[in-house]
């Protein structure tokens, strides 16, 4: 870990409040101090004698403590107590996403105060009391709202086949850190997708704290809420743990296409690894990674990409995940090395992202209205999502924004781009066949910007067809299969227009494919006074009963015209040679060989040319 715990250890004369204890102590064996009253005299004089203001920070004292008990913090050992005393524990920056705190250590018996810096929380903070505060009790006062739904959009004509997907992801770490504020931003950039920008609600996948857990999971001992939009569905899908993180975002890249848009927005604590390294909180403890999320993304390469952080130390994943191939914008509210703050003066929401989600939204989460179109263009570009929210943020933070390729920013909106083509009709075709024979399917579909189109048929064996096409819109496609084994299969089709953005899958043909012989002619061959072919069965079954011909249309044919003939059996995968009757004559013809049997049919017909006695037959066909 980069932080590691220092002591520092600062002697103060506490005379006055040391023999008041020592009074006491000297009547009991056992420290006395246990009263609220109590508990906060003691915090209330190491706060003036670190010269702190107590307005402005959280305190919490535990105590009184034994020699030899341990003080543990939801990470690591802080210290092990030294002699009878206090531990207060002290949030030096609680409007701050991530942030250093301390653990003060004061003595009974000595003179000493010593100071332990650490970036985490007490694991048993329960046992904690907590001093009142100014900003203690705001933070506790702090409840969740949802934004109002903006009521000046046109209405939103919403598409089945949208290409839009968005992540919204809050840790909250534990229900100690989990704050009402990151439950809000949630609320407010999803009323922001549904009903400024008509995504659909099963795109928006949102992971948050525990999920649907119903224990309370908040800071405020709330629970979250999962219908964040207030319509009486639940929104919240997944507790933001690493593994439904991976199961997510794996997921999407088994099924975005270029034609896709991805949209990634994260709050909730921070921290830094050192450098750039940077991580995001997860639920029940974990963490997110810069380099795991980056590799998360990459697995997505194919689709135009947008994210939003929030968490502090987030400026550390820019660097990971804008990359080529790209097209991806991603912006956060501070560097690799900085904290993100809560916005005064109630810290109900974050700031940068309460801003940038004002500036895509059109008005802010109280319904104020917004104008962040710098060009006036009436699109929200990223870009200028980013600096209407770095104007607007006077937080102590440096908002980050980067692009790849540089200066994409400026073309990307959360609006929807490139609209798929409508889902094709079921492919049309026969119901049952054999094997080894090809048989053609058809399909069709209209595309709502009129592009052309390319199709791509599952044909429900473990093969595809290759894109066939272009197409104009809803002109009929085709394409042939033949299949290699008996079966029951489920033929469909999906589309994808010129520029990439592709269907959802047709609903399935059922075809039916026999087990049965399957008999053709494979070649004929010239000779003197007769010609002979070659029949095989290609089935899976004998072939019995096979009735042939050799019929010569045109030329002057003295004698031989037609012969017919009758093979009683070929086995599976055998073949079989046939022999015409002499034949006699002159000129060009037509050779026209058929094999039949009750499950299907052969024919093959070569061009060639009779010299008397000799057949020429043209090998090429014809």
């Amino acid at each position: 870990m980069l932080f590691k715990n220092k002591k520092n250890i600062i002697v103060i004369n506490a005379s006055i409040l040391i023999f008041t204890l020592f009074i006491s102590t000297c009547l009991n064996s056992t420290i006395a101090f246990s009263s609220q009253y109590k508990l906060e005299e003691v915090a209330d004089y190491v706060i003036k004698q670190l010269d702190y203001d107590k307005d402005n920070i959280l305190i919490y004292v535990d105590g009184p403590l034994q020699k030899g008990e341990e003080i543990y913090s939801i990470k690591e050992r802080i210290t092990t107590i030294p002699e009878a005393g206090y531990i207060i524990y002290i949030d030096l920056y609680p409007t701050a996403n991530f942030h250093q705190v301390q653990y003060v250590f004061f003595s009974l018996n000595t003179n000493e105060i010593t100071i332990i810096n650490s970036y985490y929380s007490p694991i048993n903070l329960n046992d904690y009391q907590m001093i009142d505060t100014e900003i203690g009790k705001l933070l506790k006062s702090a409840v969740n709202r949802r934004a109002p739904i903006p009521k000046n959009n046109m209405p939103i004509e919403r598409n089945p086949n949208d290409p839009r997907w968005a992540v919204l992801m809050n840790g909250g770490y534990n229900s100690g850190n989990n704050h009402v504020r990151y439950w809000n931003d949630l609320s407010n950039i999803y009323i922001t997708l549904n009903y400024v920008y008509g995504y659909p609600d099963e795109n928006i996948i949102v992971l948050c704290s525990d999920g649907l857990d119903p224990t309370p999971d908040q800071s405020n001992g709330q629970n979250s809420d999962p219908d964040l939009d207030g319509d009486g569905d639940d929104d919240i899908m997944y507790s933001c743990i690493l593994s439904n993180v991976d199961k997510v975002f794996n997921d999407l890249a088994k099924n975005l296409t270029g034609g896709n848009e991805l949209f990634v927005f994260t709050t909730d604590h921070g921290s830094s690894e050192g450098g750039w390294d940077s991580v995001q909180n997860l639920w029940n403890m974990e963490e997110l990674s810069d380099d795991h999320f980056a590799e998360l993304l990459e697995n997505i390469t194919v689709c135009e990409t947008v994210c939003t952080f929030e968490p502090c130390f987030s400026g550390g994943f820019l660097d990971d995940v804008v990359v080529p191939p790209g097209p991806i914008v991603a912006s956060s509210a501070c560097r690799h090395d900085e904290y993100s703050w809560a916005m005064p003066p109630d810290y109900v929401y974050d700031t940068y992202v309460f801003h940038w989600t004002a500036a895509v939204k059109g008005e802010d989460a109280y319904g104020e209205p917004v104008d962040a179109d710098l060009n006036e263009d009436g699109v929200i570009t990223m870009d200028e999502a980013y600096e209407y929210a770095v104007i607007m943020d006077t937080d102590d933070e440096s908002p980050q924004y980067s692009d790849y390729p540089e200066g994409c920013g400026s073309e990307i909106s959360l609006n929807v781009g490139n609209l798929p083509p409508d889902d094709p009709q079921k492919p049309n075709g026969e119901d049952e066949g054999v094997t080894k024979l090809e048989y053609t399917f058809t399909s069709h579909t209209t595309d709502p910007e009129g592009e052309q189109i390319y199709y791509l048929f599952d044909w429900g064996d473990n093969t595809t067809s290759d894109w066939v096409g272009p197409y104009n819109s809803g002109a009929l496609a085709s394409a042939s299969h033949a299949w290699s084994y008996a079966g029951d299969y489920d033929i469909k089709v999906k589309a994808k227009d010129i520029n990439g953005s592709e269907s959802k899958w047709s609903d399935p043909h059922s075809f039916h494919i026999l087990k049965a012989p399957f008999i053709k002619v494979y070649q004929i061959y010239s000779g003197f006074f007769s010609i002979n072919a070659l029949i095989k069965n290609l089935g899976e079954l004998e072939a019995t009963d096979v009735q042939w011909s050799i019929r010569i249309e045109g030329g002057t044919i003295l004698i031989g015209r037609e012969t017919v003939g009758v093979i009683d059996s070929i086995l599976p995968g055998d073949e079989s040679t046939i022999i015409s009757n002499p034949i006699i004559g002159f000129g060009k013809v037509t050779i026209i060989t058929t094999a039949e049997i009750p499950e299907n049919s052969g024919e093959k017909i070569n061009n060639g040319f009779i010299y008397l006695f000799y057949t020429y037959v043209n090998p090429s066909g014809t």
